[in-house]
């Protein structure tokens, strides 16, 4: 019996109108909303009946802003990339846009709403019990694993069968700010690696597709490397590997262990150099046992890909009379400076002291 909340998308996501959520009321009721009572359209001519205007940032236009605005509005920040070397864009520079937003809705978890569509997040199974101690009690009727079963010698484990390559990277971006191609460069000289798209001699169209997902099934480990190390920046790159029976090497600058349960990766920035990352690498692959400890994880959690929430949080936080009133002073400030993206410049020197 709530009064409808209306959203307006003033732009799209690049070329989707829809911003890869939907339209109308039903996208809500598909995600699953608690709240379900907002409605998403792309028409402006409601924009006087709205509680909400979005902005993807990426396509800000400062000759193209609403005419009017009303108080009860909530003017929203929409972004799904670091942009690390991108100050000069409107959205951030312009003195026309400091006090303008009031939320953001971002993959970075200190958002006003935080929204992990566009990449993916782990959630523990229903079926997966919330332990208060180690070990757990045990259910009516079950024992304790043999010690015999225990101390087996790991050999021909299924997950192992079709996995005769070692290490994988699908790359589009030949030069970043994250240098992460100066890092792989190195790691390559101690242990194959094969690259797939721009930056290699590999090729597996179309990109991110379920082809090129199978695919993986025949390695060991995938190198989970963003374009910059950036705060809260964990893209689709790490779920795809959590998703199929495969190691993520990641290179990147967010808290990995907020995003993953333990012993469910392996972070470059553990290993004081690419020689040490790839000795533990091929230790790995020598020893079955080590290998799949690496999977234990996956009896407890499940990989969501794309998942809905922020959407449903949005609604909510809309709904919500007691919600405080907001503004960003600068979005600049906001984006680039509280929480400084780190230079691949400077972790490579620490690395590599010979690259420059």
């Amino acid at each position: 019996n709530r009064e409808p909340k209306r959203i307006v998308y003033w732009t799209g996501y690049y070329d989707r109108a829809d911003m890869i959520f939907g339209m109308g009321q039903e996208p809500f009721i598909k995600a699953g909303c608690k709240v379900t009572n907002c409605w998403a359209t792309g028409d402006r001519t409601l924009l006087e009946q709205s509680d909400a205007v979005i902005f993807h940032a990426g396509q800000f236009n400062l000759s193209d802003l609403p005419s009017k605005r009303l108080q009860r509005q909530r003017y929203i920040f929409f972004l799904f990339e670091t942009l690390p070397l991108s100050r000069d864009y409107a959205v951030y520079f312009s003195r026309a846009v400091d006090y303008y937003f009031n939320w953001t809705m971002t993959h970075r978890r200190d958002s006003d709403v935080y929204c992990a569509q566009h990449y993916g997040k782990i959630r523990r199974k229903a079926s997966s019990p919330l332990l208060e101690q180690l070990p757990p009690a045990l259910p009516p009727g079950q024992r304790p694993i043999a010690p015999a079963k225990l101390m087996e010698h790991v050999t021909n484990h299924p997950r192992l069968a079709k996995k005769d390559k070692l290490l994988a990277w699908f790359c589009s971006n030949q030069k970043t700010h994250g240098r992460r191609e100066d890092y792989i460069g190195e790691l390559g000289k101690y242990m194959a690696i094969d690259v797939y798209g721009n930056c290699g001699n590999l090729t597996c169209l179309p990109r991110n597709s379920d082809r090129c997902d199978n695919l993986l099934d025949e390695y060991k480990f995938y190198l989970s490397a963003e374009n910059s190390l950036c705060a809260d920046y964990v893209s689709e790159k790490f779920y795809r590997a959590l998703k199929t029976d495969i190691i993520p090497v990641v290179y990147g600058g967010a808290d990995y262990a907020a995003y993953a349960p333990p012993h469910s990766y392996i972070h470059v920035a553990d290993f004081a150099s690419p020689k040490q990352l790839a000795e533990y690498l091929l230790l790995l692959d020598k020893n079955e046992a080590l290998y799949l400890k690496y999977f234990e994880w996956k009896k407890d959690y499940d990989v969501v890909r794309s998942p809905l929430d922020g959407w449903c949080d949005l609604c909510e936080k809309l709904n919500d009379p007691h919600e405080p009133t907001k503004i960003y002073e600068s979005m600049a400030e906001w984006w680039y400076d509280d929480v400084p993206c780190y230079p691949g410049e400077s972790f490579i020197k620490t690395r590599l002291n010979h690259i420059q």
